[in-house]
């Protein structure tokens, strides 16, 4: 009998890990939304009030940020300093599908972050301080729409995980 609630109990811990699990792509997605957004904003600060050049403000925002988004844009910055042959805009979109998997990122998000990479570099400051505050705007709006789907299934996976290990656990004895 003692084995059988030990058990149980391993059933329920694992499957309410599960759920935790599963629920907790919901909340990275909006971390990710909302750094993305935070580099956004400094690059912009950066092309509008400093001289560095686009390569080192990219890493040195990358640094800064950290997590999937520092990354993204320390990868971008250092292989633009790293070989000159590649264009700002394959620079962006290569680095984004190689870091595709480490951002919990959905295809909404990743098609606004190709086009505010097809841009990147190819216009004047102020084309660029234009474009950058465009694509942080569709980011609020996708970060809205992640924060409301992250309320609705957070909270359905977790008590999934926990109501589905009680279930097979009382099944089970």
């Amino acid at each position: 009998m003692i084995i059988k609630i030990i058990n149980s109990c391993v059933i329920i811990l694992f499957s309410t890990l599960i759920g935790l699990e599963l629920a907790k792509k919901y909340i990275v997605r909006t971390r990710e939304l909302s750094a993305i957004q935070g580099a956004l904003s400094r690059l912009e600060t950066e092309i509008l009030h400093y001289a560095s050049s686009l390569p080192e403000a990219l890493v040195r925002i990358g640094k800064s940020v950290g997590g999937g988004t520092g990354k993204l844009f320390c990868l971008t910055g250092q292989t633009l300093l790293d070989k000159k042959k590649y264009t700002v805009a394959e620079t962006w979109s290569s680095s984004l599908e190689q870091l595709k998997t480490t951002l919990c990122l959905e295809q909404e998000d990743i098609d606004i972050l190709k086009r505010f990479g097809d841009q990147l570099g190819s216009s004047d400051k102020e084309g660029q301080v234009r474009f950058i505050r465009l694509t942080l705007l569709q980011l609020h709006e996708e970060e809205k729409k992640a924060r409301a789907i992250r309320e609705k299934y957070n909270k359905m996976y977790q008590s999934l995980g926990l109501l589905g290990g009680i279930a097979l656990a009382i099944l089970l004895l």
